[in-house]
């Protein structure tokens, strides 16, 4: 065998030699030609007939998408869109696997043409289609007999279907889905529906039947989803929409207009393109081509890309497969060219041509799921430094992982080194559970189409599924920290994980029990090193990823791992959360136990994980979302807690009273972030953002709305629209007033100090936590709402009631001061509750003194509002 034909079969390009390039794009291109004539040969077979055919059809909404899953096919699988809508959406498609042919319809046509009930305009071209399906040849006679099975469809309706093209039907008595059924044979033709039983053998015992030659229809007959059908569509090459199918599309995604051509129609068809004369470009070492104004070349490559991923993200394998040579032949193509690319350094779209699309080429047809792959020996830009190709791999061990939701992606604290193998093998995991292995948990890697190709342009990797008790060979050429990407698990589990050629790199983990000093020891070391290009941290609730760029001005990696980012970021945010990795303060145990609250157990577990990636920002300069990104790094500071307070925030900080006012988004994560600097000036006397917290002003808001000389609900109305439709720094003020009012009521303190201040946004959280998980139907009063009959309630009068519950006091006249649109049900049910009304009062803080809690002064403000204190 010879050396290309080998690396074809195995997958490992290290036989191969610089020469055998342009041998793979040559083979690669003839192919691509094949396959393309082929493919729109088969199209224009169908529409191309002597008749003049009416090529219109409407699915209607109650009907679902069915696309090829390869939108590029290999030698010995063609799959085409046969019918795409007017806003190109997929209605039907056709594939050839082997000796056997598959047809395909998002909606249940063959019933139409059957019973003449619908669309018969389209009866011409589906005979056509039919004729090509039975006999390879839309032209050819069907044969006078159609013998033919049925699974999750009506046999009725396939003869009566073959009746109108004058042949007659013969049903085979045969349960086609049942994998040990041996009677398929009889059959030509195979129908299933959407009600065909899910199994697990499904899709390999159709790929059976069209490897023996049969032909296979799939009919879906409605929007919704079809685990079953879905199963007989793999095998078929095609995918079913995802839930609710067509439901909500609108006519140009369900329909072809009567203006569509058989030209048009074939033209939509080729999956290939511009494939054939890219790969030719690829060739040519004296390419001169503008990628700064036209990207076009790179359409075909993402394609390629796109299906690769699919087959990483199936568990399906390239290498090995007698359907997949176009594939194999670019994947090992592009190893061939990696180890030239030298990113940065001149590497540009307005630089030489073919070095950018040959780079942009190699970057994107990578296959993870093999055992060999190439590097490029100078490294993967700011990705990875070339440094971390001689880190030492670990021969054999075994892990624990703590997964901490249902779904999500964690680190496990092991990395790929470039071009490395790593074997995983799952050993223990919650029943039920699925698994896939990634590198990197990032959503941006920027473009190559800025100034600089400054890395590889999808440098994390696609997840490769894992199976339990079955190892799985990963490999990267781009290397990178390993994450689990998992579903169906329980929260608070942990997954064993056996692995061979990981690596450890700089990985703080506080999600589990607390690391050892020799275990922070060893990743701040490594943190120091800089050898690799990424350090993590796992933490109770987040996780992060951050490039060494950002790390490199880190001298201490204990301090800001374990003071800043865990001990302020984190921390901060799930006291003010009242989560319950955070232990409870004497006074808020006191408090709990009085109310006979349960403030502590897996009730008030962390409800998620937020991740942050300090590398490139997807938007701006951090980017919410999860994750969430930013050109910075990682730590203690406004700009990452009030990211981690988006995703964290709970619904009674959420106010919303219509026409503009209310705390809404960008305030009531605020309120999370105002936490985070209470607690740095607590913990390390960092006073920063002070002067975000306006408590001048808000009580610049309570003089004016008194100066109006109104009362009653008028005066109330008045401060709503003037507080609650102004500036959000006086809002935050607002939350730490009822929090200083908590100290002073429920405490009995002179002056509030951070930790009794955040008490009460803890209790606050809890309680949201209870009325929603925990209702008490037998005594809503427990959380202050007698009156309501369940606990749906306003998040301002659940502001109300919690408040007035934790601080001990009745708050109307406080929350009417300051404006809040309290329902009469839950003043009273408050008023049930028999609690002294509090009077009104302000705690005073002199500008930009906001964390500097010691140096403010209580105002009482139940009479004439006297002038500001400072």
């Amino acid at each position: 065998m010879d050396r290309i034909a080998q690396a074809l079969q195995s997958g490992d390009p290290r036989p191969l030699q610089p020469a055998d390039a342009l041998t793979l794009l040559d083979r690669a291109t003839r192919l691509a030609v094949q396959l393309q004539t082929r493919q729109t040969g088969i199209v224009a077979n169908i529409y191309r007939g002597g008749e003049t055919l009416d090529l219109s059809l409407n699915h209607t909404t109650s009907s679902a998408t069915i696309t090829p899953i390869a939108t590029m096919p290999s030698a010995s699988v063609m799959v085409a869109p046969f019918i795409l809508s007017d806003n190109n959406s997929g209605m039907a498609a056709l594939s050839e696997v082997q000796t056997g042919r598959g047809l395909a319809y998002g909606a249940d046509v063959l019933n139409w043409m059957a019973n003449g009930t619908r669309e018969t305009q389209h009866a011409p071209l589906f005979r056509r289609a039919f004729t090509w399906l039975m006999r390879g040849d839309a032209n050819a006679a069907l044969p006078a007999s159609i013998s033919f099975g049925t699974a999750g469809y009506t046999a009725a309706t396939v003869k009566k279907y073959i009746a109108t093209t004058g042949k007659q039907g013969q049903e085979v008595a045969c349960d086609i889905a049942n994998v040990a059924n041996t009677c398929w044979q009889q059959a030509d033709l195979l129908v299933f529906g959407a009600g065909v039983k899910a199994d697990p053998g499904l899709t390999a015992l159709v790929g059976k039947y069209l490897a023996a030659g049969k032909a296979v229809i799939y009919m879906h007959n409605n929007w919704t989803e079809s685990a079953g059908g879905r199963q007989v569509l793999v095998a078929m090459g095609m995918t079913l929409g995802g839930y609710p199918g067509n439901y909500f599309a609108g006519a140009a995604g369900v329909s072809v207009s009567q203006a569509r051509t058989s030209a048009q129609s074939v033209a939509q068809s080729d999956q290939i393109g511009n494939l054939p004369n890219v790969l030719r470009m690829l060739a040519n070492d004296s390419l001169v081509y503008d990628f700064s104004t036209d990207r076009a070349p790179t359409a075909p490559i993402d394609k390629i890309h796109n299906d690769l991923a699919g087959f990483d993200g199936r568990g399906d394998a390239v290498f090995g497969s007698a359907d997949t040579e176009l594939y194999r032949l670019l994947v090992l193509w592009a190893d061939l060219w990696r180890p030239n690319i030298e990113y940065g350094r001149g590497l540009s779209k307005t630089g030489s041509s073919a070095a950018f699309l040959r780079a942009y080429a190699s970057d994107s047809w990578t296959h993870y799921s093999r055992s060999a792959t190439t590097v490029s020996p100078k490294g993967q830009g700011d990705y990875m430094p070339a440094a971390a190709q001689g880190i030492p791999v670990i021969a054999e061990e075994e892990i624990v992982v703590s997964i901490a939701q249902s779904a999500g992606k964690t680190a496990i604290g092991r990395a790929a080194v470039p071009g490395k193998p790593v074997t995983v093998e799952i050993l223990e995991a919650t029943e039920g559970s699925s698994y896939g292995m990634q590198t990197s948990h990032i959503r941006t890697a920027g473009s190559p189409f800025e100034d600089m190709y400054a890395r590889p342009r999808r440098p994390q990797s696609f997840a490769v599924p894992l199976k339990l008790g079955r190892s799985s060979t990963f490999v990267t050429p781009f290397g990178g920290p390993l994450f689990l990407n998992y579903s169906g698990a329980t929260g608070g589990s942990t997954v064993k994980l056996r692995i061979k050629g990981g690596a450890k790199y700089a990985h703080f983990d506080f999600s589990g029990a607390a690391p050892s000093d020799t275990e922070i020891a060893e990743a701040s070391a490594a943190l120091l090193r800089k050898d690799f290009g990424w350090v993590t941290g796992k933490f109770v609730g987040g996780e992060f990823q951050q490039s060494m760029k950002y790390s490199s001005g880190i001298t201490d990696p204990r301090a800001w791992i374990v003071g800043g980012i865990k001990g302020i970021l984190f921390d901060s945010n799930h006291i003010a959360n009242g989560y319950s990795n955070m232990p409870l303060s004497a006074n808020v145990k006191t408090t709990c136990d009085s109310l006979g609250w349960i403030c502590d157990g897996p009730l008030h577990r962390a409800p998620g994980v937020q991740h942050f990636v300090g590398w490139i920002a997807t938007c701006g300069y951090l980017c919410s979302g999860n994750p969430s990104d930013g050109f910075a790094g990682i730590g203690p500071g406004w700009g990452w807690a009030h990211e981690l307070g988006h995703n964290t925030v709970q619904r009674v900080m959420h106010m919303d009273f219509g026409s503009g006012r209310g705390c809404v988004t960008e305030c009531d994560n605020n309120n999370l972030a105002v936490a985070q600097t209470l607690w740095a000036y607590a913990v390390q006397g960092i006073d920063q953002n002070a002067g975000r917290t306006d408590h001048v002003l808000l009580y610049q808001h309570i003089q004016a709305n008194r100066a109006t000389s109104l009362s009653g609900e008028a005066l109330r109305s008045d401060m709503e629209t003037r507080f609650w439709g102004g500036s959000a720094s006086a809002k935050m003020a607002f939350w730490m007033q009822l929090s200083f009012l908590y100290t002073k009521e429920r405490l009995g303190q002179a002056q509030p100090t951070v930790a009794t201040a955040l008490e009460y946004h803890n209790l606050l959280t809890k309680g949201d936590r209870l009325v929603a998980k925990a209702w008490d139907a037998a005594n809503p009063g427990k959380y202050g709402m007698g009156r309501f009959a369940d606990n749906k309630i306003s998040n301002e009068d659940l502001l109300f009631v919690l408040s007035s519950k934790i601080i001990g006091k009745d708050l109307r006249k406080i929350f009417a001061m300051y404006g809040l649109p309290v329902s009469q049900k839950a003043l009273d049910s408050v008023a049930d509750l028999k609690l002294p009304v509090a009077e009104r009062s302000f705690y005073a803080i002199a500008a930009g003194k906001s964390n500097r809690l010691a140096t403010g002064q209580w105002v009482n403000v139940e009479g004439l509002v006297p002038a500001y204190p400072f």
